[in-house]
């Protein structure tokens, strides 16, 4: 009897080893699980720029009055959206844009600044913007902010923020105030929920600025005012809530503002609806732009701000370059000391003398410059090389490098004086002629461009052309309308004045 009794207390004493270790794994389980969902904060190690890099950095422009916006996602070395950068790629920006000596500013500052309100702002300023409130905000985003003192605003999904504990690729209303608290963040809506694509007749499409299905039919214009109207008043009911007060800015999903989607009359209502929600502002641009992105200005639309899109395939010198593209150039004076580009055209320069050759149509333009800001300007110069197999031409308001597509074109013939315009793809229109005397000597050529109007000169002969408002800024072009071989235009002492007494 002795044997078996030995191998009971034997049995006992392994169950209660066993039934003690499984208590002690629920316990751990159950405290594992009870526990508020809280992940580390974790910022990339340090960036050290390469010496090419740093250069071309320090080398970007400034512009007194202007704001550079980025817009980035989420950050995070295990989500490989298209949006998402790595740890190591996002800290190689913010260093960058530290290096060149940018800085931060407020929402506030650039809705001031749309107002036409006293700001104060840096000669390099940036607004750095988040979509969708990833929880890589929280995590990852924020201890980069605070290694380069940058400031940041995120614009919310608010109907994805979740509560505080929760597991979410979102953030929770919890972070959401440790954020604020830092001083580091600001925040603005990116909707409650329709940031998605939703279908509509055989599509799908951005859920904001179209009319969308419902049971099979689409519904009315007045159903999509009345969607828009109640997600835009659910999302600033989010903002009371968390912090006390709405947002004043905005950002559309997908960066579509409707121009090209199912229902543009209706989309133009958005600004309205966004204003009478009690927004001040909204932004544009998600992507990697495609076409020109301009700096924020006072004279920038409030409803369609740019930003500048940041991918996962963006390096550092793409960045740089976009943000280069971005900043206005102050108008030169002397034109002739500038870098000048042929197209279709061989371009030469000296000091005070442009010159253009080619057997047709051909122009020396400015490549990359950003001219946004030159808006109402005198052209002086004088041409040789004039004659019946060769025209002068001259572009004021070009807008290759301001955001729009035209120019106002001005034609010296042998004879004669066109000024015309071209608006987009459309075909050049002649605005006004007149007959100029025979002259070998050359010709001093005088444009001066005022708001919709040109003032014209050549040699004392005066023409005046009232153009199309939407060529409203932009740089000039140097050109010949050759025939017949090869001919030369020179263009002596070219210069740029800018009217200072314009007023908006």
């Amino acid at each position: 009897m002795a044997e078996p009794t030995r191998l009971g207390r034997v049995g006992a004493v392994v169950n209660g080893t066993l039934f003690v270790g499984a208590l002690a794994l629920v316990l751990v389980v159950w405290v594992a699980m009870s526990r508020p969902f809280d992940p580390p904060r974790q910022a990339p190690p340090p960036v050290h720029l390469d010496a090419v890099t740093a250069r071309t950095a320090a080398g970007l422009p400034g512009y007194p009055g202007s704001v550079v916006v980025l817009t980035y996602h989420a950050v995070s070395d295990a989500d490989h959206a298209g949006s998402t950068l790595t740890r190591r790629l996002f800290g190689e920006h913010l260093a960058a844009l530290a290096a060149a000596g940018y800085r931060t500013v407020r929402l506030a500052d650039v809705e001031r600044l749309i107002a036409h309100q006293p700001v104060r702002l840096p000669p390099k300023a940036l607004l750095l913007t988040f979509d969708d409130g990833t929880l890589s905000d929280w995590t990852t985003v924020d201890p980069v902010l605070e290694r380069y003192h940058f400031t940041a605003a995120a614009f919310l999904t608010t109907s994805k923020m979740v509560a505080a504990g929760t597991p979410s690729y979102y953030l929770s209303t919890r972070q959401l105030r440790a954020l604020r608290a830092t001083g580091r963040w600001e925040f603005g809506s990116h909707t409650h929920a329709l940031h998605e694509q939703v279908p509509v007749p055989g599509d799908l499409a951005p859920a904001l600025v179209n009319r969308i299905l419902v049971h099979g039919r689409q519904e009315s214009p007045e159903a999509w005012r009345s969607r828009v109207r109640a997600d835009l008043a659910r999302s600033q009911k989010f903002f009371r809530r968390a912090f006390g007060r709405p947002a004043s800015a905005f950002s559309y999903p997908f960066g579509d503002t409707g121009g090209m989607g199912d229902a543009p009359a209706l989309a133009r209502e958005l600004p309205g609806l966004l204003r009478d929600a009690g927004f001040g502002v909204a932004f544009v641009g998600e992507n990697v732009p495609t076409e020109h992105v301009n700096a924020v200005s006072a004279q920038s639309p409030r409803w369609t701000l740019d930003r500048i899109g940041v991918r996962a395939t963006t390096s550092v010198s793409d960045l740089l370059e976009m943000v280069r593209g971005a900043v206005p150039v102050a108008p030169p004076h002397d034109l002739a000391a500038l870098s000048w580009i042929g197209d279709l055209a061989d371009c030469a320069h000296r000091p005070g003398v442009l010159s253009v050759r080619s057997d047709g149509y051909g122009t020396c333009l400015l490549g990359e410059v950003n001219t946004s800001q030159w808006v109402d300007y005198t052209v002086r110069t004088r041409i040789t090389g004039v004659n019946r197999h060769a025209a002068a031409v001259i572009a004021v308001r070009d807008g290759a490098g301001a955001g729009h597509r035209g120019r106002l074109e001005v034609v010296v013939g042998e004879g004669s004086i066109v000024v015309r315009e071209q608006v987009g793809d459309a075909a050049r229109v002649v605005l006004a002629r007149a007959v100029l005397p025979a002259s070998r000597a050359g010709r001093t050529v005088l444009i001066r461009v005022h708001r919709d109007t040109a003032d014209v000169s050549v040699d004392g002969r005066r023409l005046r052309a009232a153009f199309d408002r939407r060529l409203h800024e932009g740089g000039t072009k140097f050109g010949i309308a050759a025939e017949g071989g090869r001919r030369t235009v020179v263009y002596s002492r070219p210069t740029l004045t800018p009217d200072t007494r314009r007023k908006r």
